[in-house]
């Protein structure tokens, strides 16, 4: 009986070994613009949790690692950017322009500095400027703009994904939590009255479209008593410019295509609740949702257009107000039902996201913030691809005068409609769909 035990306990040791040096278990290292791979091995802590190598990923991106094991600092360094961390302490800190950021904290595993891949997606991000993803299905972290085939993969895991939506129990009235105040509703008596679910009929698909852009939904921020944000002289506010260049948005969108549908979530100057913004846009049936808005920071030197897309965790501390005071007295921290339902978009407002932030930084040489993630409401609750756009910072004297000149605002609403536009393109030629477009 000894002997079996022994043997028994062996082979138990054998298996946590292991698994716990994550045999077996490799994840790829890749660029979307350039050729080169690397693989390395996950790590597994005593809990189970699988953590990505930190010095052997930085490496292979060209970033340099230093250690200082009396102080416990990481310090993560390419070119100008550099990226600070505490060991076991949730938060990075950024060098310039100065910040901290909320993450789940680097920790020693099986003797290797370790993090999370969530963790990895924000920091490596912020120190290469450029989008980091951490791919499930493939096992690979990958730095670089949205390919086609991430997107198709995406578009062709929708079904899937609402499957598994389906399939979860709907929740008893008593154990629903309300998302916003019952009295909230009375303001959106003043905007156009929502179709009833179904009355806008969708396009027949044809038996290759897999995902097309018809249907584009602009939503100017705040609103008549919302005024947003102020202007350095408190006389002009974000409400205004918003609307203003969101009807320029919605022009350009039907002068370059006749075909598209473009419905504005208000066009005047009336308070609407999030929630109708949200039920507007889904009972449309949007395939493309933008909400404006100008930025505001209490340092008025701080410039440049910010552009968000969901995620149930701020990537900054900066993102997390942004969302506080974006979302007012809605609770934004959201429901595990409706971050299943934006994983099925997270490619796609990610490349909306990169075809705007582009085409504004060129043609307008505007300041461009890195794309952040943040849990604002009405991205979380509209049934499509979307982003929010921070235009500009309103609180920033310099950047005001930009925002009350109507060239300004007609050049940013062409940067805008046309990276929708190019966005529609990417898409509609990578969802296997080119015969069906009209």
């Amino acid at each position: 009986m000894n002997s079996k035990l022994t043997l028994l306990f062996c082979g138990l040791t054998l298996f946590l070994q292991t698994r716990l040096q994550g045999a077996d278990e490799p994840v790829t290292l890749k660029y979307t613009y350039r050729p080169e791979t690397a693989a390395v091995t996950i790590l597994h802590d005593i809990q189970g949790k699988t953590y990505l190598p930190l010095s052997d990923v930085a490496q292979f991106f060209g970033i340099q690692t230093s250690f200082d094991s009396q102080t416990r600092k990481v310090t993560l360094t390419k070119g100008k950017s550099q990226v600070k961390l505490i060991l076991s302490q949730p938060v990075f800190m950024t060098v310039d322009p100065p910040g901290s950021f909320p993450i789940d904290p680097v920790e020693v595993v099986l003797g290797q500095l370790g993090i999370l891949p969530g963790s990895a997606e924000d920091i490596f991000s912020e120190v290469l400027n450029v989008s980091v993803r951490f791919l499930p299905e493939s096992q690979s972290l990958v730095a670089g703009k949205i390919p086609p085939d991430e997107l198709k993969k995406e578009i062709l895991d929708e079904k899937q994904i609402a499957k598994k939506i389906q399939d979860i129990p709907t929740p008893t009235p008593a154990s629903v939590t309300p998302t916003v105040e019952a009295d909230e509703d009375k303001d959106d008596e003043q905007a156009q009255p929502l179709p009833p679910p179904g009355r806008v009929e969708e396009s027949e698909p044809s038996s290759n479209q897999v995902y097309r852009v018809r249907r584009i939904i602009i939503d100017p921020g705040h609103g008549g008593r919302d005024i947003g944000a102020k202007g350095f002289d408190k006389k002009y506010f974000e409400k205004q410019a918003t609307l203003d260049i969101a009807k320029r948005v919605a022009e350009v969108l039907k002068e370059q295509d006749p075909s598209l549908e473009v419905f504005m979530t208000r066009t005047s100057d009336y308070y609407i609740t999030l929630k109708y913004r949200c039920e507007f846009a889904n009972r449309h049936n949007g395939d493309v949702f933008v909400s404006i808005h100008c930025n505001s920071n209490p340092k008025s030197k701080t410039t440049g257009t910010e552009t968000y897309v969901y995620s149930p965790r701020a990537s900054n501390r900066v993102a997390a107000v942004a969302a506080v005071r974006e979302n007012g007295s809605v609770d934004y921290l959201g429901s595990m039902l409706a971050d299943l339902h934006q994983s099925a978009y997270k490619s796609r407002s990610s490349k909306l996201a990169e075809e705007v932030v582009g085409l504004i930084r060129n043609r307008m040489k505007q300041h461009i913030r890195y794309i952040q993630k943040a849990p604002f409401y009405v991205l979380r609750q509209v049934d499509m691809p979307s982003i929010l756009v921070e235009t500009a910072f309103i609180s920033n004297p310099k950047e005001e005068v930009k925002l009350r000149d109507p060239y300004w605002r007609d050049n940013i609403a062409k940067s805008i409609a046309d990276g929708i536009l190019s966005f529609r393109d990417i898409v509609e030629s990578t969802s296997e769909n080119k015969q069906a477009r009209r």
